[in-house]
């Protein structure tokens, strides 16, 4: 969510909710409201007024109606939901990180053995590779994904070596 002053004091506020589910472009702008005695009672009220928007006030993050399950808290023991930045399904919603991990190792099991054909990428470009491999695994450290990127930059690493 956030909260634009559009002038100075008496001016209306205009108060926009946008989905904080990476990718999304859902915003909802509920009408301009007059002064607030706070920034949370403008953000309470736009809350309130936006019609199927959930909201998941310990981390302050919003959610439109079709990513409203992000913001329920998981189960005792369950993973939450934990979507790609990229990655989208046919319907444009982005994927569980843990599934898209799932998906490329079983691409990379079920690819042909090699060809022997010379190497197509240059020393600079297989260095430049891994180091943003092992980026990605440092981001989603203790996540499926992270333990392929890493697997996958060393795997590189060692037959460019």
């Amino acid at each position: 969510m956030s909260l634009h002053l559009s002038g100075r004091g008496a001016t209306p506020r205009r108060i926009v909710l946008s989905c904080d589910v990476a990718g999304c472009p859902v915003q909802v702008e509920p009408p301009a409201a007059e002064r607030w005695r706070s920034d949370a009672d403008a953000s309470a009220w736009a809350r309130k007024n936006a019609v199927g928007w959930t909201s998941d006030l310990s981390r302050g993050t919003d959610y439109c109606a079709e990513h409203a399950e992000f913001s329920t808290p998981p189960a005792a023991g369950v993973i939450p939901p934990r979507p790609t930045a990229a990655e989208r399904d046919r319907a444009g919603n982005p994927v569980n990180r843990d599934e898209y991990a799932a998906r490329l190792r079983a691409q990379l099991e079920n690819d042909a053995p090699a060809t022997g054909l010379p190497a197509m990428l240059t020393p600079a470009q297989v260095d430049v590779l891994t180091r943003l491999l092992d980026e990605l695994a440092g981001v989603y450290q203790g996540e499926d994904l992270g333990a392929l990127a890493s697997e996958l930059s060393k795997t590189i690493d060692s037959e460019a070596g």
